[in-house]
C-alpha cells in the first residue's frame, strides 16, 4: 500500500515538475513554453517552435499581404513545428497533383543558447530554399544541432509558396510576391522580439 501511494504521488507530481521546468519567454503576443535541445557538441539549448509571426493568410487574407500576429491568452505551447505551407508533393512521381500542407502556415522556430535578454548574441535568420514552390522550416532539417554549438540565435521560417504566393494579376486583387512579403514580416517580428531570446536586433 505504501509503495502504491508513493507511486501515485510520483505519477501526479512528476508531470507538474516537468511542466514547470520547461523554458518560458514572454514576447509581445504572449507567453511561450518551449523545450530543450542538445547540440551535436553536447550543449543544452532552448527551442521554441511553431511561433506565429503573422495572422493566418486564409479566407479574406488569402492573396493579401501578411498582417501582424494576434495576441493570445495564457501560455502557448511552442514545442512542435507549425505545418508547412501548401505545396506540391514533388517526391510523389506517380501523382503530380498531390499536395500537402496548410494555408495557416506562417510560423517560425527560434533556437537560442540563452534566455538572457541582454546577451546581445548575433542572429542567423535562415530562409529555406526550394524554388519558391516547396520546402519548410522543419526542425528535423533546420534545427540547432550544429550552429548552436556557437553563441548565436537561429531562426527558421515558413513562407507562402507557389500560386498562393506568387500568382499575380498585377493589381490589388492579386498583387503577388506574398512569400517575399512574408519573409519581410518575419524579419519585423525578429526586430520586435529577438531580444527576449538573447539576440541582438542590430546584428541579424
Amino acid at each position: 500500500n505504501t509503495r502504491m501511494r508513493c507511486l501515485w504521488v510520483f505519477t501526479c507530481i512528476f508531470p507538474l515538475i516537468v511542466a514547470e521546468d520547461a523554458p518560458r519567454v514572454t514576447i509581445r503576443q504572449g507567453v511561450l513554453e518551449g523545450r530543450y535541445y542538445t547540440t551535436r557538441g553536447g550543449r543544452s539549448v532552448f527551442g521554441f517552435l511553431g511561433i506565429p509571426y503573422a495572422k493566418s493568410p486564409e479566407a479574406e487574407l488569402r492573396f493579401k499581404s501578411p498582417e501582424p500576429p494576434e495576441a493570445w491568452e495564457g501560455v502557448r505551447k511552442a514545442k512542435s513545428d507549425g505545418p508547412p505551407c501548401v505545396q506540391q508533393d514533388v517526391l510523389d512521381y506517380k501523382n503530380r497533383n498531390k499536395t500537402f500542407g496548410k494555408e495557416d502556415c506562417l510560423f517560425l522556430n527560434v533556437f537560442t543558447p540563452t534566455l538572457n535578454n541582454s546577451a546581445n548574441l548575433p542572429v542567423i535568420v535562415f530562409i529555406h530554399g526550394g524554388g519558391f514552390y516547396e520546402g519548410s522550416s522543419h526542425s528535423r532539417v533546420y534545427g540547432p544541432g550544429y550552429l548552436l554549438d556557437k553563441d548565436v540565435v537561429l531562426i527558421a521560417m515558413n513562407y507562402r509558396l507557389g500560386p498562393l504566393s506568387f500568382m499575380s494579376t498585377e493589381d490589388e486583387e492579386l498583387p503577388g510576391n506574398l512569400g517575399l512579403k512574408d519573409q519581410t514580416q518575419a524579419l519585423r517580428w525578429v526586430q520586435e522580439n529577438i531580444h527576449t531570446f538573447g539576440g541582438d536586433k542590430d546584428s541579424v
